[in-house]
């Protein structure tokens, strides 16, 4: 016997649909910061798991225009919509009775023209919603508007969740060429709030990338202000094209906001007397039981230059873990005593299981057999920037910019004036 295809059959069938997967996961990316800017983080694999979809902010500027990343999924929907038996009235009820979705009805649901001067007094749908009445006898219904309202509502609602790092490489396609960290040169692209222009293309910036930004005015996040301010750069990006749409169809969700940073002094003058070999240095918050982690470990170039890797890393108290794996952010560079300066950094995030990571955390080898400067089972790289001479400050700012919002009074704390 055929499965009755109403609305609970609809709403199956899009969330099993692969452009439901990369809408979800485009609007994520798009991560729209709250007021002031600030990409407040408490808890770890927040974009993957836990990152709140309020997808009612399409609707607040252009809201009769559908977004083009919209545009494929809305088409298979409703082709799917017309093969169905929906009862209107509930699928309209399921959109706007929301304490937030109301908002999408009264921006995009068109009064009947004798309705048209009571809509004007007060919104016609508080009418409709209060009084329990039929959203059909008040409004004109454009059916696959209506169809695209319900993606938007579903993305909200039934936000996916993302098991790590291999998920989002098997949806990623990476523009040509790149490098084998999955980065292509942009030293030529416009950086904007949550994306950058690139060929004449819109990306988005990668899920883990930080769009916090450090002044009201600021048009780019904190991390691209400070890789600006450095000379002869190259800077590469990862560069997604399902997360890229032209130029002319960008949405932008970003408004003017304020962000404040704390400055950092690092004394990097007896780096050659003081590491030998690999040196491990763990701060932590007594408060939140968060650490930050450095490993320095000394090197020498091809020319026989001798160079220091610096690695930071954030480690999560492993008491809020609510999944089975974890991600953690990963900061590395470069750095050169005789030049004073690092010629390479560049951020990434690493994915450890569960169990492995609550092991690494207790920084308990003899008990546990796994170090706490031990790897994840996946690296996976977000951007890099390269230049002869980055100096210590712009280091530090942006390892502070990249860090989540609980490591960064730490990260401050590590170093001695």
């Amino acid at each position: 016997m055929d499965k009755k295809k109403d609305l609970e059959y609809l709403i199956e069938k899009i969330l099993t649909m692969d452009e439901f997967w990369e809408a979800n996961y485009y609007f994520r990316c798009m991560k729209k910061q709250p007021h002031g800017g600030v990409a407040r983080i408490f808890t770890p694999n927040i974009y993957l798991k836990h990152y709140p979809a309020e997808t009612f902010v399409l609707f607040v500027q252009k809201h009769e225009k559908k977004p083009y990343f919209l545009r494929k999924l809305v088409d298979r929907a409703f082709e799917e919509f017309l093969n169905c038996n929906i009862d209107i009235e509930e699928l309209l009820w399921l959109c706007f009775d929301d304490d937030s979705f109301w908002y999408v009805g009264f921006r995009l649901l068109k009064p009947k023209k004798e309705y048209e001067d009571l809509n004007k007094e007060v919104p016609l749908i508080w009418n409709v919603i209060s009084a329990e009445s039929r959203f059909q006898d008040y409004f004109e219904i454009e059916l696959k508007t209506i169809v695209y309202v319900l993606i938007c509502y579903l993305i909200k609602s039934k936000m996916i969740s993302i098991n790590g790092i291999q998920e989002i490489r098997q949806h990623e396609q990476l523009m040509v060429p790149h490098n084998k960290y999955g980065l292509t040169l942009t030293n030529e692209a416009t950086y904007l709030r949550q994306g950058f222009i690139i060929n004449e293309r819109y990306y988005l910036y990668n899920l883990f990338f930080d769009t916090t930004i450090g002044n009201p005015i600021d048009q780019f996040p904190y991390t691209i202000k400070i890789i600006e301010e450095i000379n002869d750069r190259n800077v590469f990006m990862r560069c997604d094209e399902k997360l890229s749409v032209p130029k002319n169809e960008m949405v932008s969700t970003a408004t003017m906001d304020f962000q404040k940073y704390r400055g950092i002094s690092v004394d990097f003058a007896s780096i050659n007397e003081l590491v030998y070999k690999k040196e491990i240095v763990v701060h932590f918050d007594p408060v939140t039981n968060n650490k930050v982690l450095m490993m320095i470990k000394p090197d020498t170039d091809k020319d026989l230059r001798r160079f220091y890797h610096f690695e930071v890393e954030e480690l999560w108290n492993p008491n809020i873990i609510k999944d089975d794996f974890v991600i953690t952010n990963y900061i590395h560079a470069q750095y050169y005593p005789d030049s004073k300066g690092f010629n390479h950094i560049d951020f990434s995030v690493n994915q450890y299981s569960k169990e492995v990571y609550e092991e690494k955390f207790k920084d308990s080898v003899t008990d546990t057999g796994v170090t706490i400067d031990r790897y994840g089972e996946e690296h996976y790289k977000i951007w890099c920037v390269e230049s002869h001479n980055i100096d210590v400050e712009t280091w530090g700012k942006l390892v502070l910019a990249t860090l989540d919002e609980p490591f960064r009074h730490v990260f401050t704390e590590m170093f001695q004036i």
